[in-house]
C-alpha cells in the first residue's frame, strides 16, 4: 500500500509539474530567440545559434509527445532531459563566445533540476559532465581567462549539485516517512472499522442467541457466527462434562465446513483448552509448537486462541480457534472472541435450563422415562408418520402382576424401587427407536414404530421372560423378590386408526392377559 501511494504521489507530482516544466522551457526558447534576434549581425555565431534553437524546439516538441504518449516515470523523463541539456548548453556556449558567453548559467539550472528530481548521485554526475564539457570545449582559450573566475564557476556546479541533491533526498525521505505514517494510519483505521463492524455484527447476532431455547440450535448459531462474521476456518465448541471431568468436543468448523459430533470427542483438561477452563482466562498461543500443553487438534496447526465461556460465575466450556499460520490471532481478535464467548455462555446456559424444564414436564420423576403427557403427543406424531408412509405401528402395554401385594408387604418405598428397576429392564429389551413411557401407576407403554403385531409379540415375550428371570432387591440387598408382568399388544391400522382407538385396543388386550392368569401376552 505504501509503495503504491509513493508511486502514485510521484506520478501525480510529475504530472502537476509537467505543464510548468514545458512552460518554463518555452519561455527559455522564447528568450533565446529574442537574444539572437537582437544580436549584432556582425557576430558569426548567429546562424549556428538559430540552428541550435531549431534543435531545441524539436527536442521540446518530441519530449512533449513522449511525455503525453508514453507517460514515462520521473527518472526516465529527467534523465533524458538532463543529458540533452548538458550537450545543448555546451554547444550554445561554444557558438556564443565560449568562456565569454553568459549561457554557462544555464548549467546551474539544469544541474539543480536534475539533482532535485534524480537525487544526489545523479546531481554529482551532472556536475561532473558540466565541468568536463565546459573545460573540454574551452581548453584552447584558458590562457585568455582569469583562472579564479573559472574555478568559481565550476565549483558552483558541484555546490548546486550537492546542496540541491541533499535537499531532494531529505524531501523524498520525509515524503516516504509521511506516506508510511499515512499508510499505518490507514491500516489502523481499516482495522478499527473492520473491528467495529464485527463487534456490531456479533452484538446483533448475540441478541438473537438469547432468543433460542434449543441447545443444538444455539450451537448451530455460534458456528454460523464464527464462520460468517469472524470467518474462522478452524473453530470448535467444547463443553464441560463435570462428572467425567473432561471437555466434550461438540461441533466444529474445519476447512470452512461444519461438522456435528454425534459421539463427542473427550478432551482432557491437561491441554491448552483445559488450562483456559481451569483458570477462567483466554489465551493466544503465537506458536503451539513452543507450548508443551498443546494437544494435537487441527492437522498442521501453528497458532491457537481459546476463550472460556463463563455464565453467572461458572465456566461451562471453551471456544477454540486454530490456524496453520504462526501468530494468526491478534489482540483485537481476542477481544471480539471474548465477546462471542460471553454471549454464547449465556445462551447455552439458558438453553440448558430450558431443556431441563421441558424434560421435567415430559419425564417421569421416579423412573426417569417419559410420562403420559409425552406419550399422548408422541403417539399422535407417530400415527401421522405411519399414515403418511403407509407403515405399521404397534403398542405394547405392560402391567405388574400383584403389584399391590408388594406394596402392602414391603412398603411403598420398595414398590418405587421395583418400578425404577422394571423401567431399566424394559429399556434393555427394546430398540433405540422404541419409546418407553410410564403410563400411570404400575403400567408402562412402549410405542413400536414400523413394527408388525408378530414382531411386537416377540419384543413383549423378551420383556416378559427377562422380568421373570430378574431379582428385584432393595439398596441394602436384604429384600429380594421376583415378579411377573402381563402384556397387551395392539397394531395400527388393524386394531385402530386413531390414538384413542389404539389405546383402547391395547388396554383390552392387557386385561385379557390379566384375565387368563397373568404373566402372559395377549392381542385383540
Amino acid at each position: 500500500m505504501y509503495n503504491y501511494l509513493l508511486q502514485k504521489n510521484s506520478w501525480e507530482t510529475y504530472l502537476g509539474a509537467n505543464n510548468l516544466f514545458f512552460f518554463a522551457r518555452s519561455l527559455l526558447f522564447l528568450g533565446l530567440c529574442i537574444w539572437l534576434a537582437f544580436a549584432p549581425d556582425s557576430l558569426s555565431y548567429t546562424f549556428y545559434g538559430w540552428v541550435l534553437l531549431i534543435i531545441f524546439l524539436s527536442q521540446l516538441l518530441g519530449l512533449y509527445f513522449y511525455a503525453t504518449k508514453f507517460k514515462p516515470n520521473t527518472t526516465q523523463f529527467y534523465s533524458l532531459t538532463s543529458l540533452f541539456d548538458m550537450i545543448f548548453i555546451t554547444l550554445l556556449i561554444v557558438v556564443t563566445g565560449g568562456l565569454k558567453s553568459d549561457f554557462y548559467l544555464l548549467y546551474y539550472l539544469s544541474i539543480s533540476l536534475g539533482a532535485y528530481h534524480l537525487g544526489f548521485g545523479s546531481g554529482i554526475f551532472l556536475a561532473f559532465l558540466a565541468s568536463f564539457f565546459y573545460l573540454l570545449t574551452n581548453t584552447p582559450h584558458l590562457n585568455e581567462f582569469f583562472l579564479g573566475d573559472l574555478l568559481i564557476r565550476i565549483s558552483l556546479f558541484w555546490v548546486f549539485a550537492a546542496g540541491i541533491g541533499k535537499l531532494s533526498s531529505f524531501l523524498k525521505s520525509s515524503e516516504e516517512n509521511l506516506l508510511k505514517v499515512f499508510d499505518t494510519l490507514n491500516q489502523r483505521t481499516t482495522e478499527l472499522e473492520k473491528s467495529q463492524v464485527q463487534i456490531e455484527s456479533i452484538y446483533e447476532a448475540s441478541r438473537s442467541l438469547g432468543e433460542i431455547y434449543k441447545l443444538e440450535q444455539v450451537i448451530e448459531k455460534i458456528l454460523e457466527i464464527a464462520q460468517k462474521i469472524l470467518r474462522y476456518q478452524h473453530f470448535s465448541i467444547l463443553l464441560l462434562d463435570k462428572e467425567k471431568e473432561v471437555l466434550m468436543l461438540k461441533d466444529k468448523i474445519e476447512f470452512g465446513n461444519k461438522f456435528k459430533n454425534t459421539n463427542p470427542q473427550q478432551i482432557p483438561l491437561s491441554g491448552i483448552t483445559g488450562s483456559v477452563l481451569k483458570e477462567g482466562k483466554g489465551v493466544r498461543i503465537y506458536d503451539v509448537k513452543a507450548d508443551p500443553r498443546y494437544l494435537p487438534g487441527l492437522d498442521g496447526a501453528r497458532s491457537e486462541m481459546a476463550v472460556p465461556m463463563i455464565s453467572q460465575g461458572k465456566t461451562i466450556g471453551v471456544l477454540n480457534a486454530e490456524s496453520r499460520k504462526v501468530g494468526a490471532f491478534s489482540e483485537e481478535d481476542h477481544k471480539i472472541f471474548s465477546i462471542l464467548a460471553g454471549s454464547a455462555a449465556m445462551a447455552l446456559e439458558n438453553a440448558s435450563l430450558h431443556q431441563k424444564m421441558e424434560e421435567l414436564t415430559i419425564v417421569d420423576e421416579l423412573t426417569s422415562i417419559f410420562n403420559y403427557r409425552y406419550f399422548v403427543q408422541k403417539l399422535d406424531d407417530e400415527l401421522k408418520r405411519a399414515r403418511r408412509y403407509h407403515q405399521l405401528l404397534s403398542l405394547l402395554m405392560i402391567d405388574i402382576d400383584w403389584f399391590k401385594k408388594y406394596n402392602d408387604n414391603y412398603g411403598h418405598l420398595f414398590g418405587n424401587l421395583i418400578l425404577k428397576d422394571l423401567a431399566r429392564v424394559i429399556k434393555g429389551c427394546i430398540r433405540d427407536v422404541d419409546i418407553l413411557v410410564r403410563y400411570g401407576g404400575e403400567e408402562f407403554v412402549v410405542i413400536l414404530p414400523q413394527t408388525s403385531k408378530e414382531d411386537a409379540r416377540n419384543i413383549g415375550e423378551r420383556i416378559r421372560s427377562k422380568v421373570e428371570q430378574t431379582q428385584f432387591k432393595d439398596k441394602e440387598e436384604k429384600l429380594r423378590v421376583k415378579l411377573t408382568v402381563s402384556l397387551g399388544v395392539a397394531t395400527y391400522p388393524e386394531n385402530g386408526t386413531d390414538p384413542e382407538e389404539l389405546v383402547k385396543s391395547v388396554d383390552r388386550a392387557l386385561y385379557l392377559a390379566k384375565g387368563k392368569g397373568k404373566n402372559l401376552i395377549c392381542t385383540v
